[in-house]
């Protein structure tokens, strides 16, 4: 069965040593995103990229691998995305948040 949805596309954007209290930043917004009942989301580990202050990091052998990108992806109905957002702004010192809307097909049972 198909589902079609228009939807909401989060994707937000931190370094992996990033902390939340005792915790990777990473696995407090999984957590969170969890208990807002989202449908899902993606984490994804860059090996390369710069921030704000335009300091690379990087994971090339050469160098020590540190503090490299993450992303994460979350696909949901506005309503969901937007109720979590205001936790997440409060978690995230340093970051990016975008938001966009999308066409979103559900496939399988």
């Amino acid at each position: 069965m198909t589902v079609e949805a228009t939807a909401v596309l989060m994707r937000i954007f931190v370094d992996e040593d990033a902390r939340f209290g005792r915790t990777s930043l990473v696995e407090a917004i999984i957590s969170e995103l969890s208990r807002g009942h989202c449908c899902g989301a993606t984490v994804l580990k860059g090996i390369e990229g710069f921030g704000i202050l335009n300091q690379l990091h990087t994971a090339r052998s050469i160098d020590m691998a540190s503090s490299l990108p993450v992303l994460i992806e979350v696909a949901d109905n506005e309503e969901k995305i937007r109720s979590v957002l205001p936790r997440l702004r409060e978690m995230i010192a340093n970051g990016l948040i975008t938001l966009e809307r999308i066409h979103m097909y559900s496939l399988g049972g």
